[in-house]
């Protein structure tokens, strides 16, 4: 018996007989990272990367190769698809961006966001609620003229263009998120959702082992007791003829975690931190735990996630160097998030 509770963050793959990956959540949703994976065709569990690492592991049996991705099969999303942020949903990628809701009053005044009118406190109004995908799958994406944030408070084709226009944290006009500012237009401050990658002796991690290897970015987090500084990434975990997980963490996701896993297949990665002493989040992020068994593992995890109100706070144009399209991180809930909006990419199922 399968017993799964879904979320949007993975949690270690465990041995041959058990992998668990990041789940979809309700409302979103539309991401470079160095990605960690094995050859997909070639490897039982595997981890993929931008990059080509040939350095082999074992684990519980279990060989891990991180080899070159194999970009030809990614099943990159449709750039022309996006969810509403307030509509709930499982399947991120085959919402129609055009589609609209009920216009809501946006915080910055009086006017009406959505319905098309530009109106007192509002930076832009395109008609609805969405933030659309960009109408290519390179940097720098591109937006049609008008198109607007979800909240009616940035227009998403001036960020990036060199000049700090309303909405905007910052805008550096270059493509590079891991600098003080994002492709997104936030500011990197090494912090919570904010971008990063690991290197495992110079060359990418296994997917596989989430808490492995050198993070670059995160440099403002600092984990509490019981907890450990991770930095999630896109990637692929694969066993061949019974798991294919695709991991959507576009340019890199700054966070703290603890996990233990229980059973008699439990590899020694899937436990790290100090799962039972770890149950606080800092300020302007949210506690997310899920429990998963299968095979007769059963792996408990937690992690803190940012908060947010609307996209204009979550990297909406992040690029996905790995995956070779926009990443989709949204302000929305997930099934485990208890009903709080946070920062994740829906596209994980």
């Amino acid at each position: 018996m399968l017993r799964v509770t879904r979320s949007f963050w993975p949690i270690t793959a465990l041995s041959a007989l058990f992998v668990i990956t990041a789940c979809s959540g309700d409302d979103s949703s539309t991401g470079a990272t160095t990605a960690s994976t094995s050859d997909s065709s070639d490897s039982d569990t595997s981890s993929s990367s931008s990059s080509t690492s040939d350095a082999t592991t074992t684990t519980a049996g279990t060989t891990t190769t991180s080899g070159e991705t194999d970009t030809s099969s990614s099943s990159s999303t449709d750039p022309t698809t996006t969810t509403d942020a307030t509509t709930s949903t499982t399947d991120a990628s085959t919402t129609d961006d055009t589609s609209t809701t009920d216009a809501t009053t946006t915080s910055g005044g009086d006017g009406v966001c959505g319905n098309g009118e530009l109106e007192d406190g509002e930076v832009c109004d395109d008609g609805n609620l969405v933030t659309e995908a960009p109408g290519n799958n390179v940097k720098p994406h591109q937006y049609a003229d008008g198109q607007c944030i979800d909240n009616c408070g940035l227009v998403l084709p001036t960020c990036g263009d060199g000049q700090l226009d309303p909405g905007e944290q910052c805008d550096d006009g270059n493509q590079d998120s891991l600098d003080a500012c994002t492709t997104s237009c936030t500011k990197n401050e090494g912090s919570y959702h904010d971008p990063c990658f690991r290197l495992c002796n110079g060359k990418t991690c296994s997917a596989n082992d989430v808490a492995a290897g050198e993070i670059t970015g995160c440099e403002k987090i600092v984990a509490p007791a019981g907890a450990l500084k991770i930095c999630y990434e896109s990637g692929n975990v694969k066993i061949q003829g019974i798991i294919d997980k695709k991991l959507y963490f576009a340019e890199g996701d700054c966070s703290i975690s603890a996990q233990k896993c229980t059973g008699l297949f439990c590899p020694g990665s899937a436990t790290f931190g100090n799962y039972d002493a770890f149950n606080a989040c800092p300020d302007g992020t949210t506690l997310v735990d899920r429990t998963t068994e299968q095979g007769g593992v059963k792996v408990q995890t937690k992690v803190c996630q940012k908060v947010c109100a609307s996209d204009i706070e979550c990297r909406w144009n992040a690029h996905d160097e790995f995956w070779k399209a926009p990443g989709r991180y949204r302000c929305q809930t997930t099934p485990d998030s208890k009903g709080v909006k946070i920062c994740a990419d829906a596209q994980n199922q």
